[in-house]
């Protein structure tokens, strides 16, 4: 190893803390010496360092376990505070049973104590020797403390149950003061007494209970007692005197209760008043519909009907104790009397009526025979009002008919003349009550199908009609052609046109429906002077053929509809031919007298035809063989020598009444003579 000393002299390690000189060629002793001096100064500064790192080492190990005694008893007082909440807690939940009532005070104090001494054995022994004595003190101290606090609570408590327990006495008392007022009230002040200073109360609140107790009490019982006494006068009567013997109650609450006992005497005053008007209004409503019933009864029996006995026994009870039950009963009797009356043909009950006139008139009035007549009277009106509104319902009802069989209108038109078989038979029964025609259709219906057909174009119109006229009979049809003309004038027209065809043998109907059509969307305009112009020639061509208004003005209007169709098909018609499609036939002289007869005759078929009229047809409508004129008879052999050269006057196509001196010819019932000429309908 090379050396970096001179003359390549070696060195010696010096010994800690001591110089070691150094020898060699060419070192002087001053070096030496130097050297030494050296070798001192830094054997001295290492021990000062050492001395100054065992000096900072102790204090390090000082702090450190100062440090650890800090953390030490860092964690010991919060072991303190930890059992000290703990006691606390067990405090707070004994104070919380206590007021829940799931302790009892009296053993409140053990409880405690055993959960503090539970929680002292278990915290002592965490801490170290030396604190535990500390801990011991500290936690027995506080725990003492929260003793005392139980006990206090458990004090309160009982203090508590006592007076929780006086106000469920007092309470039973109040109850039976109004039994025994003395007895209750003396239990009651003895209880304050004896149990008041051991409850939670103060002696002026005691004091207050007491008299508290006896105003609230007293003030019950009169409450009570005025109660009792809402619907009683006599009761209330007694409460208002049992108000006056209370001594304890309170001035303003006694005016209160005697003002409350005033306003029940009040309110029964208004109830008895309402009773009488609820009476009274009973009585009102009871007699209203006894008056109901009895005239829905009346009508009924007027109708001469048969009644049902359910019904008669229901209409008894609803007017029993009325002014009307008399008359229900006097009803009930004669509709036995006249039940079978309704249900003679119209004619028969006209005869019955003109008979007993006749009766009347030969024997005298009397009592009798004027009440019987005025029942058959009411009948005859009643059917014949009924049967103006609805012919089939009228003779329903009366019995003439036991049933209508029903009718579908879900399948349309085609489907509805399927079902009239039946119907048309029917209305051919009420026809031989009713002595007219009658449509096989009630009002109803009748509103139904003009309703099915009011959506058809004319010509399906047209067609659906002429299905309907071809299922029934032509008076049927007739009677059909008037329910409809209300709902719809031109529909009306149009089926009592019935089969009657044009010069180009289509129906009259479609040509009616046609210009019914054309005038309501104007297709076809007519200004006011154009229709008067046209109605004064249907006026002329008609000459007064038609006596009745009401038929003269149903021809006029199918006139009209007949003359808006053609020209809608731009086409134009003579207004007296118009006239003729209308009445289906036409107007000639006869006798001086402008008549209609069916198409195809003149007025010498028509003389011609009266010559040779059937005798056997004359003869079905004479009751006695005889036709009267002014009121005077002539041989029916007679009459018919005289009909060619008689007036008529037009009833309907093809049918004719005979007028003679102003008056028209009848038989012995007062029904005219009808003439039927032609095969018209």
């Amino acid at each position: 190893m090379p050396s970096f000393l001179p003359n390549g002299g070696a060195t010696r390690r010096p010994i800690q803390g001591q110089a070691v000189p150094v020898t060699g060629p060419g070192i002087s002793n001053a070096t030496n010496e130097a050297i030494g001096r050296m070798g001192q100064v830094i054997e001295g500064n290492a021990l000062d360092a050492i001395q100054t790192e065992r000096i900072r080492l102790d204090q390090q190990q000082r702090e450190r376990q100062q440090l650890y005694e800090a953390a030490e008893k860092q964690r010991e007082l919060i072991a303190i505070d930890k059992n000290t909440d703990a006691l606390r807690d067990a405090h707070d939940e004994i104070g919380n049973k206590l007021r829940a009532g799931q302790i009892k005070p009296a053993e409140a104090e053990k409880a405690f104590t055993e959960r503090a001494n539970a929680v002292l054995g278990e915290a002592v022994p965490t801490f170290r020797p030396q604190s535990q004595e500390l801990a011991r003190a500290h936690i027995e101290r506080v725990g003492m403390t929260l003793g005392n606090s139980v006990r206090k609570l458990a004090d309160d408590q009982t203090r508590h149950d006592i007076t929780a327990g006086m106000q469920t006495q007092l309470e039973t008392l109040q109850r039976e003061y109004r039994t025994d007022p003395q007895g209750a009230t003396a239990l009651a002040m003895q209880l304050i007494d004896t149990q008041g200073p051991q409850s939670s109360l103060l002696p002026e609140q005691r004091a207050k209970l007491a008299q508290t107790w006896k105003e609230q009490t007293q003030f019950t019982a009169a409450f009570d007692a005025i109660s009792a006494g809402r619907d009683d006068r006599k009761a209330l009567g007694e409460a208002e005197k049992f108000i006056t013997t209370l001594p304890d109650l309170d001035p303003q609450k006694r005016a209160q209760l005697m003002d409350r006992a005033g306003a029940m005497r009040l309110r029964l005053d208004q109830q008895d008043e309402l009773r009488a008007q609820r009476a009274q209004r009973e009585a009102e409503r009871r007699l209203k519909l006894a008056e109901a019933e009895f005239t829905t009864f009346q009508t009924l029996a007027d109708k001469g009907g048969v009644l049902d006995p359910a019904y008669v026994d229901r209409v008894t009870r609803a007017t029993a104790g009325t002014p009307y039950q008399a008359g229900v009963l006097t009803l009930a009797r004669q509709a036995v009397e006249t039940g079978g009356f309704a249900a003679q043909p119209l004619n028969v009950q006209r005869a019955t009526l003109q008979a007993l006139d006749s009766k009347i008139a030969t024997e005298g009035r009397n009592p009798a025979l004027d009440k019987h007549r005025e029942k058959l009277d009411r009948v005859l009106k009643a059917s014949e009002a009924d049967i103006a509104k609805d012919p089939l319902n009228a003779a329903l009802e009366r019995g003439v008919v036991t049933q209508l069989t029903p009718l579908n209108m879900a399948g349309g038109i085609a489907g509805l003349a399927q079902q009239l078989q039946s119907r048309s038979q029917q209305a051919s029964t009420v026809e031989t009550w009713t002595g007219g025609a009658v449509s096989p259709f009630t009002k109803a219906e009748a509103d139904g199908v003009a309703g099915l057909l009011k959506s058809m174009p004319p010509d399906q119109k047209a067609t659906a009609l002429g299905v309907l006229a071809g299922t029934m009979t032509p008076r049927q049809a007739q009677a059909l052609a008037g329910q409809l003309d209300p709902q719809d004038k031109a529909l009306g027209l149009a089926l009592a046109a019935g089969a009657a065809q044009t010069s180009f043998d289509r129906p009259v109907s479609e040509l009616i429906l046609r210009g019914a059509e054309a005038i309501k969307s104007k297709a076809v305009k007519l200004e006011d002077a154009a229709e008067t112009g046209l109605t004064a020639s249907f006026d002329k061509e008609l000459g007064g053929a038609i006596s009745n208004p009401e038929q003269a003005d149903r021809v006029r209007q199918a006139a009209k509809f007949i003359w808006a169709g053609k020209a809608a098909e731009g086409q134009r018609i003579d207004p007296a031919n118009a006239v003729r499609l209308a009445l289906g036939g036409r107007v000639v002289e006869h006798n001086g007298g402008k008549v209609v007869v069916p198409a195809g005759m003149d007025a010498g078929d028509l003389t011609q035809r009266l010559a040779k009229y059937p005798a056997d047809v004359l003869a079905s409508q004479l009751t006695d063989g005889k036709v009267y004129v002014r009121g005077q008879p002539v041989d029916a052999a007679e009459f018919l020598a005289a009909l060619p050269g008689v007036q008529l006057r037009t009833l309907a196509r093809g049918k004719f009444a005979v007028v003679s001196g102003g008056a028209v010819a009848t038989n012995a019932k007062l029904q005219p003579i009808v003439l039927e000429v032609g095969n018209a309908r």
